[in-house]
């Protein structure tokens, strides 16, 4: 599994050391990059320390918890937020779909639907592919219509529909070909970025001449500068004369020409930048400043960025680039985040058509069927993700996307076990120990790598350890936890063995876990496989989840969000995948009884109770869109 590319939420020109090189992260208002940063189609960048992870590496280690950066989002912050954020999912609510051509298939969604009290109309048959795997067209043209006929009736009768597939339903849609728009858009693309390449150091080179004593030299002011450069090295140098423009305009003018040429500073500094981040921090900031209180420009140019729209921008960042509209979109992104906000979204728009990846799970590109047009290639950010809940255009969103389930396994058999386990477990509360298997790495962490996630895991040790009575087992050492080791088993995540498998666990009925690797939603059906999803059903967990290929590491929900959410009772399983796993038209998939409530009754962890923890990093957006800050 491929490490690194997390669509982190940042700054808008705030770059990191990656080695010699520094990495610029440019993210659009909400904290979620628009495009992922790699050429390669659906693909994030390469690992630096390593091309694919296929054993377990590093010595142990305890990394503070407390050092800054170190999780993506604060859980006690989620916890805090779910009865908001509850959506209350019921049975009336899933749209229970069956193969028709799949022998059993209709057989468990009726079983299903009987024991859950599921409506008969509810159900929906499809005649789709028997095997795991689908074409693009059956999906686009068997599968997809009669599910959204009925999730449009409910819709009409005030309802919240989401989906259940069941056993025989296959698990990816293949790719889709490249239709004649794609391809010229992505000649325009490349067209648009040579133009704004130019146009951003054209600006920043004026920016750099208004600056008097300059101590170094700008590189496009020295006598042999190249005309043209990479993206990623303009949007650097960019940067860079944006941090030179913001110090000097915290030095007092000395004379009117100064003051003059302050003022001309700032308005190429906006024409860069833009509302982004950066832009508003710095406009904030001289806003304290006697200097700047009583000058028009800055008085104008503060009231046009506080005004700007950003709605537009946040919504379209959930439908991705697509070719009938990216000039618009592009435009919006001028207003909000300048030229170089407008190059960067060119540069990944050229980058996301020139190698198109398309293959995708189908319950994840399910989640879209009601969404209108929207971007094949690659991933999109999940809308019902906990850090979207305070975006202004979230609700409408939502209200075009779905959630998304499966009740599935090795045979019919074992997808009906799930359900029968839940309701069992519902009653009685999920009991026995919790099995976490971190691999104690100690190398530097930065979002998406191996490290960070290795931290994630730590931490939702100590969540469990200080908040609740429930028994937890946290294994740092480099191998996985060895056959026959785990006794006892109500809940597990862990890595990383790939493929395979390891008997380690003697599951409680009701358990719930889920392995961090590559394949291992792969298949649920093909004979002697060791993939873990398969396996663990077959050993009796009632629900988890994996990917159906390559997903790569950020795609993940985080163990700390999804256990502890899960752990409260109060959100169905389905709600808890939704508002932890960070992307929809991708490669995960959930497996269990999407109404399944393992702690109803019986809650293990209480929110009111850790709200003084301490934060380590949630970044929710804001009412304007403004990413908060990490702690």
């Amino acid at each position: 599994m491929e490490q690194g590319g997390v669509p982190e939420s940042g700054a808008l020109y705030g770059y990191e050391k990656a080695g010699d090189q520094p990495q610029l992260h440019l993210t659009p208002p909400g904290g979620i990059s628009l495009m992922p940063p790699h050429p390669g189609g659906r693909r994030s960048p390469r690992p630096q320390t390593g091309s694919r992870l296929r054993a377990r590496g590093r010595t142990a280690g305890r990394h503070p918890l407390a050092k800054a950066g170190c999780m993506v989002l604060l859980i006690l912050g989620a916890l805090s937020l779910v009865p908001a954020v509850s959506l209350a999912l019921s049975a009336r609510d899933l749209v229970v779909v069956y193969n028709r051509n799949f022998p059993e298939s209709q057989a468990v969604a009726t079983y299903y639907a009987e024991k859950r009290q599921v409506p008969a109309e509810n159900l929906v048959g499809v005649a789709v592919s028997t095997s795991e795997d689908m074409s693009r067209k059956d999906f686009d043209e068997n599968l997809a219509p009669p599910v959204r006929e009925r999730v449009e009736q409910l819709k009409a009768q005030g309802r919240t529909p989401a989906i259940l597939l069941v056993y025989g339903i296959p698990l990816r849609v293949g790719p889709a070909p490249a239709t004649k728009a794609d391809k010229a858009f992505q000649k325009l693309a490349a067209t648009k970025v040579n133009e704004y390449q130019k146009l951003v150091l054209q600006l920043a080179g004026r920016l750099d001449g208004l600056i008097p004593s300059l101590p170094g030299k700008p590189v496009w002011k020295t006598p042999h500068a190249k005309l043209t450069y990479p993206t990623q090295q303009v949007l650097i140098m960019a940067q860079q004369a944006f941090l030179r423009g913001k110090a000097y305009l915290h030095k007092p003018p000395a004379t009117p020409a100064d003051n003059a040429a302050q003022e001309e500073i700032l308005s190429l500094m906006i024409k860069l930048g833009g509302a982004s981040p950066e832009g508003r921090a710095l406009l904030a900031n001289l806003a304290h400043s006697q200097a700047w209180k009583h000058r028009g420009l800055f008085q104008q140019e503060f009231r046009g960025w506080n005004a700007l729209g950003r709605g537009d921008v946040q919504e379209e960042m959930f439908r991705g680039i697509l070719p009938e509209n990216a000039l618009a979109t592009a435009a919006a992104m001028r207003l909000t985040h300048g030229r170089i906000g407008e190059l960067k979204f060119w540069d990944d728009a050229r980058l996301l058509y020139a190698k198109r990846q398309t293959l995708a799970a189908v319950d994840s590109e399910m989640t879209l069927i009601m969404a209108g047009p929207y971007q094949l290639a690659r991933w999109l950010p999940n809308p019902f993700n906990l850090k979207f809940e305070r975006l202004p255009v979230i609700a409408m969103v939502r209200a075009r996307t779905l959630m998304v389930g499966r009740l599935d396994g090795p045979t019919a058999a074992v997808a009906r076990r799930l359900v029968d386990d839940a309701l069992a477990v519902e009653q009685t509360g999920l009991k026995g120990v919790f099995y976490i298997d971190a691999r104690g790495l100690n190398s530097k962490e930065m979002p998406g790598n191996y490290a960070w996630f290795d931290q994630h895991l730590i931490h939702l040790y100590d969540l469990v350890k200080k908040y609740s009575n429930l028994k937890v087992v946290l294994d740092k050492k480099p191998a996985v936890f060895p056959p026959g080791s785990c006794p006892d088993a109500a809940l597990y995540c862990g890595w990383y063995s790939v493929r395979k498998y390891v008997p380690a666990f003697t599951w409680n009925k009701g358990a719930v876990g889920y392995h961090v690797a590559s394949y291992e939603a792969s298949t649920l059906k093909k004979p002697g496989s060791t993939v873990w999803c398969k396996r663990m059903l077959e050993e009796g967990v009632a629900a988890t989840l994996g990917p159906v290929t390559e997903p790569y590491l950020f795609s993940f929900p985080l163990p700390d969000q999804f256990f502890p959410l899960l752990m409260t009772g109060k959100l169905t399983l389905l709600e808890v995948y939704f508002l932890t796993v960070p992307q929809v038209s991708w490669m995960q998939i959930l497996i269990g009884d999407p109404l399944y409530r393992p702690f109803k009754n019986h809650p293990v962890l209480h929110p009111a109770k850790t709200r003084e923890a301490p934060a380590p990093e949630m970044n929710l957006p804001d009412s304007s869109g403004k990413p908060g800050r990490k702690g």
